[in-house]
């Protein structure tokens, strides 16, 4: 399979064979003297984002090197952790060659991205990229890049580092939860979400014990701090449990959904001094509610999962006698 990158230059166009085939095209054009505009189209997942580095590398590195860049956001109809990762990555790599970089024409989709995972404040974004659009501001973080299917959050210049007992930027559980459970949902509209009756089965049984930890709002918020924190945790050992026993597409949802929820191991429940709390924080009651809203949407997905993909239609309400008798430790 072959995708073909349309890369046109000021006065001529040459076609780049690539990687795989695609729905992602990219058209370079000049902007004003030193300015680069690269206009991407199409999708930006997992599938296209080798074709998307290499555009992005050739549009900051080709001589002559521009003193801005501009990436044309307004034909991308999706964008995935992969694509926003590689946005996050070019963003750094032009601030290190003190080159400007700005965003332009987001689409809904786009927008909505960049506010979930809360990096729309990370980019210059300018409301569209025409031929003769005014230089924007200059790139202000060298971030560093997180790990690789995480979305990082690079500290601003200037910015203040955050307390020891703060809550990371950028870790935000339930914005990350939306982003991957909306890719497994485009796949599954793609027909690309194929699972084994058995991988069925362990997403049921999966989202079975999700709900014997984490049920209503309304009842969770009715908890202690220590609580909530050991059922949550007990969520977290249920994603691992389950990434253990398939592998696969199924693994790979359980397991980035872990990787989502990691930081309710870093959380303490009981007041303690920095010397003596290893580094954990006491998490607010904002980010319990954002935790166990985001197991409630992994338990959706999973719940209504087919061995074609999620089902389109909403899981089923819960009985209410079943979710009076969730299982519930004593705290004793």
């Amino acid at each position: 399979m072959h995708c073909i990158i349309s890369v046109a230059h000021a006065h001529e166009t040459a076609l780049v064979p690539d990687l795989a085939m695609s729905a992602l095209s990219f058209h370079r054009r000049a902007g004003p003297p030193g300015m680069r505009v690269l206009a991407v189209v199409g999708e930006a997942d997992l599938d296209t984002e080798p074709a998307l580095a290499q555009a992005l590398n050739d549009a900051l590195h080709d001589p002559p090197v521009p003193r801005a860049l501009t990436v044309d956001c307004s034909g991308l109809r999706f964008c995935g952790c992969a694509g926003l990762n590689q946005l996050l990555r070019i963003r750094r790599a032009a601030a290190e060659a003190d080159v400007s970089f700005a965003l332009a024409g987001l689409s809904p989709q786009v927008a909505r991205l960049l506010d979930l995972t809360g990096t729309r404040a990370l980019f210059d974004v300018v409301p569209a990229a025409p031929a003769l659009l005014g230089t924007p501001r200059r790139a202000r973080a060298r971030g560093q890049a997180g790990p690789t299917g995480q979305i990082p959050r690079p500290q601003d210049a200037g910015e203040p580092a955050p307390a020891p007992d703060a809550a990371p930027a950028g870790t935000r559980i339930g914005a990350q939860v939306a982003v991957l459970t909306a890719q497994v949902e485009k796949q599954a509209r793609a027909g690309q979400w194929q699972l084994s009756e058995a991988d069925t089965a362990l997403a049921r049984t999966t989202a079975t014990r999700l709900q014997t930890f984490v049920g209503t709002a309304a009842r969770q918020e009715a908890l202690p701090g220590i609580e909530r924190l050991e059922y949550l945790r007990e969520a977290l050992a249920v994603l691992a449990v389950g990434t253990a026993h398939t592998h696969g597409q199924l693994a790979w949802f359980l397991g980035r959904a872990a990787a989502a929820l990691a930081p309710v191991l870093q959380w303490r429940a009981l007041e303690a001094d920095r010397e003596h709390a290893l580094g954990t924080v006491l998490p607010t009651l904002t980010e319990f509610t954002d935790a166990e809203n985001a197991v409630r949407h992994v338990d959706a997905v999973l719940a209504r999962t087919t061995t074609h993909g999620p089902a389109t239609e909403a899981a089923p309400a819960r009985p209410q006698a079943e979710e009076n008798g969730r299982v519930r430790r004593s705290s004793a």
